[in-house]
């Protein structure tokens, strides 16, 4: 994962996203590409006449903001010694990531970022659904992504869970312990077996475990088998469909997005 996108904006959970790409750039030696959006063309888009609200003097004080902003943040990557490149546009943050993240390895979010304008889905599931890469995304209360704590792979059997596994195949490496949790649901195409198999070609040791819903919530399960485990990480499939770019995520993906105190990496 040495190609990091990580999502700049000055929020409460600006901290825990910049902590977990420094993480991340140390830990495989990486890149951290800063991409800060600022969506007028959508403010124009929904109501042109919020063009005259926004005049230059305002526009000046935003700049101004951006760019102190972007100078703190640099000097930081300065002093972490980690090599990066700062981008901003003028778009919403769900288009320009998901626009600008095909050869990225991985999207640093927050779990309860917003998309503009306080859309009822969050950013993290917008762009988990649109993107190529898996996206992390971090609680706001988190201070860094340990990559060496023991992590827990989410398992169903699905196109979303393996995609998942593959693209974490690099944290898993490097974890402690690595359990996939199976449960039980409906048999697949693709049993647990298949994904333990795949990660000791990877070299990696995996611990099938298997449990039952509770009260019929399987993402409840796996928030507990994180818990029990001292998982650092869980890793899942981002289930749910697009259309007319409107997403519709499944129960499990947004229980773990409502509920983890866990960072979670998601892949679609």
């Amino acid at each position: 994962m040495k190609s990091i996108l990580l999502h700049v904006y000055d929020d409460a959970g600006l901290e825990s996203r910049l902590q977990a790409a420094f993480d991340l750039a140390r830990a495989f030696d990486g890149h951290i590409t800063c991409l800060h959006a600022t969506p007028y063309p959508e403010y124009f888009m929904v109501d042109p006449s919020l063009a005259s609200a926004l005049p230059i003097e305002l526009y000046e004080e935003m700049e101004t903001k951006r760019l102190a902003m972007q100078t703190k943040i640099e000097q930081r990557l300065r002093v972490e010694a980690i090599p990066w490149t700062w981008s901003h546009v003028d778009q919403s943050a769900a288009d320009s990531l998901i626009r600008l993240s095909p050869l990225s390895d991985v999207i640093v979010l927050s779990l309860d970022d917003r998309s503009a304008y306080g859309k009822a889905e969050t950013l993290v599931a917008t762009v988990a659904t649109g993107a190529l890469p898996p996206v992390l995304a971090m609680p706001k209360a988190a201070r860094s992504l340990d990559t060496n704590a023991p992590m827990i792979v989410a398992w169903n059997g699905s196109a979303e869970a393996l995609t998942a596994l593959r693209g974490a195949v690099p944290l898993l490496r490097q974890a402690a312990s690595v359990h996939l949790v199976e449960i039980a649901e409906r048999p697949s195409m693709f049993p647990v077996d298949a994904g333990a198999l795949y990660l000791s070609r990877h070299g990696i040791e995996a611990e099938i475990v298997q449990r039952q819903p509770i009260d019929g919530s399987v993402g409840k399960a796996i928030l507990l088998a994180a818990v029990e485990t001292g998982a650092g990480l869980i890793v899942a499939g981002a289930y749910g469909h697009s259309r007319l770019r409107e997403f519709l995520l499944g129960g499990v993906t947004r229980s773990l997005l409502t509920d983890s105190k866990v960072p979670l990496l998601f892949a679609h």
